[in-house]
Parts: structure tokens; C-alpha cells; sequence
């Protein structure tokens, strides 16, 4: 297996067509046999959502444990089968909005593309992020059962248990954050000296957003592909038979 090659991470590419993003990443060398995607809507820092929410306790640590414990109780009676651990719990509460520790990647180039430009914007560039993962930072599916999120003292890679649909149809994998007493927030990714040599960063000017969307539409890449439920067909459903602000012009 190849060695994942470290890249500066200042290095800033362009993207304006699916094709050439997939030249692109071609054109790298010793891409890691788990290279991870995140596409953002705007170059946001890599942090999990509970570091950028106004907590009513002060104490992240406490507040995230009591928090998953309240989606623990309340969340039963609509779950399908019986969740096995913490780390099944943080994904199954990540991929339903609540905020965890835990940041979204997928090993999908396209759905990244995707997230990033499924949005009209009106300053700002999209971005998506790739991770040339190291495969000794990786927590397999199949180890979770050893380990606990909470018990983590560096950021680690998570590879989940395919317990969701939309985890299945969205390749989803998580960035867990560590917690820094320090800073008294969970340490942004990009900044993490453990992985920022493994980042590169590709931006999408707001003009090509229109045209990207619909070139992974014709891809099978669209919101109903990778949110497949109720939810995604009526979103799909609206934007076949509508204009975004950026569209028609």
C-alpha cells in the first residue's frame, strides 16, 4: 500500500468542472487508499459543530455527554436496531444534525462537490477539503468496540458501521476532535499538527456553483441520491421544478 504523501497545505487548487477536479486528483501522487472529502459552502474552519454552538454549560465535555445521553433516551422508540456503542451513538446523532465532536468526510469526491455547492452563496468561495488519511490514525469499524469517543486525548479518523441509510449512501466517515483544556474548545483540524500536512484544499468560485449542480445531477449526484428518504425526495422533487437564486440567469 502506498504511503500517504504529506502536502503543503497552503497548496490552493480550483475547481470549476467535475472533470477537472478528477484530473486533478489523478495528477497527485500516492493518494492514501482512505482519501477522505468535505465540502463546505463556505471556507469554514474544520470544526465539529459543538465547538461553534452556544452551550447552555460552559463545560464542553459535559455538555456533550449529557447532551447525546438526552438523544440516547429519546431517541429509542424510532431507532431500527439496538446501537452497540458510543461511537455508533456519535455518528447516528452527527448524521441526524445534532452537534458532536465528530466532522463528516466521505470518501466520495463527488458527494463533497456536492455539499459544497448545493447552495446559492453571495460572497465567498465553496470549498471542498481532501484528507490523504494515515492509515495508523484510522479507527476501523471493527475496533470500535475496545475504544470509547470520550476516552480519545488525540483527533482520530472514524471509519463507521453502515447503520444508516444516509451514511451508506452519503460513504460517510468522521474527523473526532480532540478537546483542548487549553484553548476550551475542540482543536480545529487545519490546525492540527498531527494532520495538517495531509490536507489540500480545493476552492469553487461562486459562479460555477449552477453549473456544477447540474452536472452531478446528471451524475446521479443530488440531494434524493444522498439524503434517500422523504426528506431528500421533496427537496429533489422542489429543485426539479424550480430556480435556485443562482440559476436562470
Amino acid at each position: 500500500m502506498p504511503v500517504p504523501k504529506k502536502t503543503k497545505s497552503s497548496s490552493v487548487l480550483r475547481i470549476k468542472s467535475v472533470g477537472q477536479f478528477l484530473d486533478r486528483l489523478k495528477e497527485l501522487e500516492n493518494l492514501s487508499e482512505y482519501a477522505l472529502f468535505r465540502g463546505q459552502e463556505q471556507d469554514w474552519p474544520l470544526l465539529p459543530k459543538i465547538g461553534r454552538i452556544n452551550l447552555k454549560n460552559s463545560d464542553f465535555e459535559s455538555a456533550e455527554k449529557e447532551m447525546l445521553n438526552d438523544f440516547k433516551r429519546l431517541s429509542r422508540p424510532y431507532l431500527p436496531r439496538p446501537v452497540l456503542n458510543n461511537w455508533e451513538w456519535l455518528a447516528l446523532a452527527q448524521h441526524h444534525g445534532m452537534a458532536t465532536r465528530l466532522l463528516d468526510w466521505t470518501t466520495n469526491p463527488l458527494a463533497a462537490i456536492w455539499f459544497a455547492v448545493s447552495k446559492p452563496i453571495k460572497r465567498g468561495v465553496g470549498v471542498v477539503w481532501l484528507l490523504n488519511a494515515p492509515e495508523e490514525s484510522i479507527i476501523k469499524a471493527n475496533e470500535t468496540e475496545n475504544t470509547d469517543p470520550f476516552e480519545q486525548t488525540v483527533t482520530r479518523i472514524f471509519q463507521p458501521h453502515i447503520t444508516t441509510n444516509r451514511i451508506a449512501s452519503q460513504n460517510g466517515w468522521f474527523t473526532s476532535h480532540r478537546y483542548s483544556k487549553k484553548k476550551s474548545n475542540f482543536v480545529k483540524f487545519e490546525w492540527n499538527l498531527r494532520y495538517k500536512d495531509y490536507l489540500k484544499k480545493f476552492i469553487i468560485p461562486l459562479e460555477y456553483f449552477s453549473d456544477l449542480r447540474a452536472e452531478l445531477d446528471r451524475l446521479g449526484i443530488n440531494r434524493l441520491s444522498l439524503f434517500p428518504d422523504l426528506d431528500g425526495a421533496a427537496h429533489h422533487s422542489e429543485w426539479l421544478n424550480s430556480y435556485l437564486e443562482d440559476e436562470n440567469l
